[in-house]
This record gives C-alpha cells, structure tokens and sequence, in this order.
C-alpha cells in the first residue's frame, strides 16, 4: 500500500469541466459507478450477508450468505450459474449496508452490475457504490492512513473532486471511473481504515471549485521543493495549476539520484531509437534555486528539453522523454560527473556547472533530481509535512488546499 502511495497519474490532456456546482449537487445518495473489472470471460461474486441476484433490476433469486453466484459470458449473453440472462445483472446485498465480494478479490460496499463489455469481448463488473463510501476505498490507497489527519483531510477533499469533476469519464465503456491509476486506486472495503473514514466523513461533501467549476484536482506524491505550472505539463494553462513552493525538504522521497556510466547512457538511447553513438555533450540549464525562469526549464525546475549530442549525431529530448528512457522518479532532475557530493541546488541556490555539460569517458555519470510525480497540484508529502508542522490546528487542511490550488474555493457540494 505504501508503494501504491507515492504513485502518480498519468496525465494527456485537461479534462473539460463544464457543470457547474449547483448542477452537479444532487444530494449525499449520489453514486458513481466504478469499473473494477472489464473484458473477462466470467466472475464469482458472493455476500457474507447473503445477496440477490437481479435481472434488469428485478429480484430473480436469492443466495445464501457465502454462497458464490458465478456470472459468465455464454453464447454472446450474460449466465447466471448457467441460466443465460438478457440484460444486466446485479449482485446486491440482502441486507441495508451489507456488502459484496469478488471471491478473487476486494470487497465492496453498493453493489456489483455485470455488463457486456462495450466496444470488446468479455463481461464488465462495476461497483455502484454512494460517493462518501467510495471515498472510504480510495483515500488509504493514495496517502498512508497513518498520517496526519489534516493531510488525510485534504486527500479526501482532492480525492472527492477528482471523482465529481471525472463522473462519467469512461461513460462509453459503462461506468465513471477505475479502479486504478488510470482514475484513482480504490480497493473497495479492504482499503478502508478509521483513520480514512474519519476524514472523509470530517470533508463530507467538500470539493474544490474555481469560478463555481469543480476543479481538476491532480495530486503528485513530492513536488520536489516547487510544483509546476500547467502549460509545462499538459501544453496549456490552467488558472488554478500554478507553480508554488513545496515544502517537502524532509521527506523520504524529496532526494533521488541514479548513477550510471557514459556507456550505459548511450546504450538506452540507442534501445530507444535515439542513438548518437558516444555521448559527448549533454546541454540543459543547471539546475538552481527554484522558481526558475529559463527556457528548457519550467517555473519547478523540471527539464522542458535536452540536447544530446554524440559521436554519430545530435537528439533533442523533452524531460518526459528522458524520465522514461532512464526510468526516473520525475522530470526535475540535472547531471554531475565529478567527485564529492552531488550539488544541492537548494543550498547553494547557484549553478554548479555550465550550460554545457561535457561528458568524459569511463568517469560515472550521476543523474540527481527531487521530487516524485508530474508535480502538479497538491504534493502529498509536501501535504504530509505542512500538516505536521502545524499539528493542532484544526481545519489547518483548508490552508493546505487553498495552497497547492490556486485560487479555488472550498465549497460543500452536499
């Protein structure tokens, strides 16, 4: 869990939010459908309370508790135990907050709805499940239930904007969201805590919004000292993304560095299909104090664009690039080659060598950078951190929000 934590999404474009507040209150009973399962030949799902079986929202049959109903795709139709059905099925407890269970997975509060998968071959399983008790699933997944409870807090706040402003995002494949780092990890019941719970029933209802627009509330494990504007992420501004300082200095996944060789370098571009034979030059602003205001930089300090230059040739990279080809944490990150420690550009707040970077053979090359994520919005450990340094002060979750998202509002949806 811990691991599943410090994770980020993977971002390609700004999602359009159009509704408004007012449109979008409906009241605490609203759901949201979570895809938890897509494409499979069959699934097993039984109830500790017991649970019945539904076709196109009728009551067919019920099961005893613990008993498995196994659900199928048989002749281009959905089976129940065999019984071909036209339609949907749903899997519902028998009793008012009992539960559902995958038997080879999670458990769930709501209920499970077995569909065709669309647009594919297989069954689709998807969680129906009230948005506060959703939350219960997701919160834990992405910030470790034993932190401060005011960072929790504002984990469940982002957690909850997240789900309103995305409602309907996979509509076309017949549910909201997933159940993974596509939308957000959520693992039903088994992912619930007190701790979690406690404050997700502390925000109820709370989103964030700016010009009474549920906002996209993205979230990063460490921004590394300074998140990042928008247009250096996505390609377009966003009022709301906006580059501020992240005090996340004492946190374990602030500092990171990965050594390798001239060779080693060369050799991954080269399984990436950018080879330039021996590396000679490498050509990046150094990394300084941040905010930063050069152009292969962002405002955080995180590479826009490299250029590497070889023996055979010359590649121009964008950092997102470079991350990828050389597996890194993030894309705030700079080169030293050399002896002694590696720079701090938060020390020194200097340049600690030339634009140019020249690479000598057969010396290691250390590639060392901050920060874990894309950086944009709230930095959860940077979170983490505010939160324990005013430990205390009560709603001190509302200044964390209000911090990482410029601009917005704390409204309560419901």
């Amino acid at each position: 869990m811990w691991k599943k934590s410090i994770r980020c999404f993977a971002i390609a474009a700004v999602v359009c939010i159009c509704m408004t507040v007012s449109v979008l209150a409906s009241g605490p009973g609203q759901e949201v459908r979570i895809g938890i399962r897509e494409g499979r030949s069959a699934v097993s799902i039984m109830g500790p309370q017991g649970v019945g079986v539904y076709k196109n929202d009728v009551l067919w049959k019920k099961i005893p508790a613990n008993t498995p109903v196994y659900v199928a795709l048989k002749n281009g139709s959905l089976a129940v135990n065999g019984s071909v059905c036209a339609g949907t099925v749903s899997i519902r407890p028998l009793q008012s907050g009992g539960a559902v269970k995958v038997t080879d997975g999670y458990t769930y509060r709501g209920y499970l709805e077995c569909i065709k998968s669309v647009n594919k071959w297989g069954l689709t399983v998807v969680n129906v499940v009230p948005l506060e008790q959703y939350l219960y699933g997701v919160v834990g997944k992405e910030m470790s239930p034993s932190w401060n409870s005011e960072a929790l807090k504002a984990q469940a706040v982002a957690a909850r904007t997240y789900a309103v402003s995305h409602k309907r995002y996979f509509n076309s494949r017949g549910f909201d969201m997933t159940d993974d780092t596509n939308s957000q990890i959520y693992a039903g019941m088994d992912g619930e805590s007190p701790s979690v719970i406690n404050a997700v029933d502390a925000t109820n209802g709370e989103i964030l919004t700016y010009k009474d627009k549920p906002i996209d509330a993205f979230f990063c494990a460490s921004a590394g000292g300074w998140t990042e504007n928008s247009e250096n992420v996505w390609g377009n501004s966003v009022a709301y993304l906006r580059g501020v300082a992240d005090a996340s200095d004492k946190m374990p996944a602030y500092r990171w560095s990965v050594v390798t060789t001239p060779e080693k370098m060369a050799a991954n571009l080269t399984a990436a299909g950018k080879s330039v034979g021996k590396i000679k030059t490498i050509a990046v602003s150094p990394l300084t104090r941040r905010p930063m205001a050069v152009s292969d930089r962002g405002v955080s300090g995180r590479v826009l664009t490299l250029t590497i230059t070889g023996t055979k040739g010359q590649v121009r990279m964008t950092g997102n690039a470079f991350q990828a080809v050389f597996g890194l944490r993030s894309t705030l990150f700079d080169f030293y080659q050399g002896k002694g420690a590696v720079p701090d550009p938060d020390r020194t707040g200097k340049a600690d060598r030339k634009q140019i970077l020249t690479i000598k053979e057969g010396q290691p090359v250390t590639i060392f950078g901050l920060g874990w994520g894309h950086g944009l919005g709230m930095s959860q450990y940077g979170a983490y951190q505010m939160a324990q340094e005013n430990a205390g002060t009560k709603g001190y979750y509302r200044k964390i929000l209000a911090h990482y998202y410029t601009g917005t509002r704390l409204e309560r949806l419901y």
